[in-house]
């Protein structure tokens, strides 16, 4: 992965009040592509929500830990050169 002195910026994404009518827009759309009710558009919108929450929760678990064994192996390092000869 390579994060530990490569980490690239985080795209940050705000989130306005006027989204809000792009998407009931397309939970209509989608309600009546599918004939379903627009609250069951809305509660699947929420279940890939929850998905992509533990699918971040999982990589950042990754980065973390990538991260770590990148410190142990500086710590390694320093001790290495710190030792007596």
């Amino acid at each position: 992965m390579g994060t530990l002195f490569n980490q690239s910026p985080r795209a940050y994404c705000k989130v306005e009040i006027s989204d809000i009518d792009n998407f009931l827009e397309n939970a209509v759309r989608l309600a009546e592509k599918y004939h379903i009710n627009v609250s069951d558009v809305i509660a699947a919108k929420s279940a890939l929500e929850q998905e992509r929450s533990n699918n971040l929760y999982v990589k950042n678990g990754d980065t973390f830990d990538e991260q770590m064994a990148g410190f142990g192996e500086l710590i390694q390092e320093l001790n290495r050169v710190m030792e007596p000869d």
